[in-house]
């Protein structure tokens, strides 16, 4: 009797179990899609994600870029209200490489052999001169690794972060925060975003220089940050680029000029 009972028992277990295990089957675990060149979503409809990248292309949003001295903006922000797109990134990430590559101009943004250049916030303006501009790019002072002083550089980290938190969040519509694709995502820059409640994103740089499996540590960890709740500020969409040879730039443009178009550039 105690036998048969113990074998019921166990047969309502397993079939308990079969049923959990079904119903956990059925629920599928978001996954990394490739949406464009370059471009991987995470659980994301990759197609409905390239479409609207596409319409946003289409438009030509990057045109007629330009560098805009403080003076002209009498050495304040700009007060117009058009949207800007912050670029941030480590001294050595190719961070003014990348800004010349996707306002079709590699002289625009200052380049050096030696990382640091980038010593204030500096503003390009697109589609036309500030006064008119669709739209600013924002090129932040690079973090770390600069040939520079320790208060130099403190003073980098504190221009970025001024800019960052009181920027309007309608103004400010996000930052792109660059990775070196050999190293995967930055833990200290995106906690800084994260705690300042700034949308961005992880673009990877020099995918020249990385392997297929560099890119595939940095989207898994990337996906590690995404499950986080102190990272709901992290878009679920990476880019892999290269500025030297121009992979996933036109992609990554594309992607901007969605999120300032008030195109939707992350569909659910």
């Amino acid at each position: 009797m105690h036998r048969a009972l113990r074998h019921l028992r166990a047969s309502a277990t397993d079939a308990r179990h079969a049923r959990q295990g079904r119903r956990a089957s059925t629920r599928r675990e978001p996954t990394w899609a490739k949406a464009d060149e370059g471009v991987w979503c995470y659980g994301l409809d990759a197609a409905a994600l390239a479409a609207t990248t596409a319409r946003a292309r289409s438009k030509g949003l990057f045109r007629d870029a330009a560098f805009v001295h403080p003076k002209t903006l009498n050495y304040e922000l700009p007060t117009r209200g058009a949207p800007e797109i912050a670029i941030a990134g480590r001294s050595n990430v190719g961070k003014s490489t990348l800004v010349g590559a996707l306002l079709g101009d590699r002289k625009l943004a200052r380049t050096s052999k030696t990382p640091g250049c980038t010593t204030s916030v500096n503003f390009f303006s697109v589609g036309g001169p500030a006064a008119r501009a669709s739209c600013f790019v924002v090129d932040l002072p690079g973090v770390g690794h600069a040939r520079r002083s320790k208060d130099e550089r403190s003073a980098f980290g504190a221009a970025s972060a001024a800019y960052l938190a009181n920027r309007e969040k309608h103004v400010l519509r996000e930052a792109l925060v660059l990775c070196d694709a050999r190293r995967g995502p930055c833990a200290d820059l995106l906690d800084a975003f994260a705690a300042l409640r700034v949308s961005h994103r992880v673009v990877l740089t020099k995918a020249d220089l990385a392997t297929p499996a560099d890119v595939v540590s940095a989207l898994s960890a990337t996906r590690d940050r995404l499950a986080a709740a102190k990272h709901a500020c992290l878009l679920p969409v990476v880019h892999v680029v290269s500025a030297k040879t121009g992979a996933g730039v036109a992609a990554l443009r594309a992607h901007i000029a969605a999120n300032l178009t008030d195109e939707d550039a992350t569909p659910d």
